[in-house]
């Protein structure tokens, strides 16, 4: 049996059960995330982080959380909630930054682990394809509007990865497709 090889991206849909909202239940807040919304706003700027550190404080990891640390999933994600690592996932790159390491990325400023994650991309997709393993690059819980989610997408197509996207419910879908392909399913090198 072949263990196939997973990546997931993660987006503000997965942490929602845990009681976080996302942009789309607070539109206008990314507007106020911003380097010239900082420097024209403070005081707006100061209380609109203070409330986002608030509405992540003390949140738990959810069902989906748990299953990518079960499985030890490779994780990109675009949250600051840190709930991947409280998961227990080893390898997780925070590309927004956290609040728990309080280096959280405004819109107008690098992302975190950018050339990271390409090359996470481009050697699992290597070692999957020279072994001829299944790999999957699992999209949860992102609206797919930023341009680096659609970037870290078109990689893993062009390395031969399977693209599977979680838009709601992930609590029940994560665990369930990966219960699926790491347990049900058999994987034979070549067949």
């Amino acid at each position: 049996m072949i263990r196939p090889f997973v990546i997931a991206l993660t987006g503000a849909g997965i942490s929602k059960s845990a009681g976080i909202p996302t942009f789309m239940d607070t539109p206008d807040i990314k507007d106020k995330l911003s380097l010239s919304y900082r420097d024209s706003n403070p005081e707006d700027f100061a209380r609109t982080m203070d409330n986002m550190r608030e509405s992540v404080s003390g949140k738990k990891p959810t069902a989906a959380h748990n299953a990518l640390a079960k499985y030890h999933v490779p994780i990109i994600t675009m949250n600051v909630d840190s709930l991947h690592k409280d998961a227990g996932s080893r390898l997780v790159y925070e590309i927004h930054g956290s609040f728990r390491d309080d280096n959280v990325v405004l819109y107008g400023q690098s992302i975190h682990y950018y050339n990271e994650s390409m090359d996470l991309i481009r050697s699992i997709g290597d070692t999957a394809f020279e072994s001829s393993t299944p790999a999957y690059f699992l999209v949860i819980g992102t609206s797919l509007q930023t341009s680096f989610a659609n970037t870290l997408i078109s990689m893993a197509i062009q390395n031969n990865f399977y693209v599977k996207q979680i838009d709601s419910d992930a609590d029940t879908y994560v665990p369930e497709f990966l219960e699926d392909i790491f347990k049900n399913t058999l994987f034979v090198r070549g067949g």
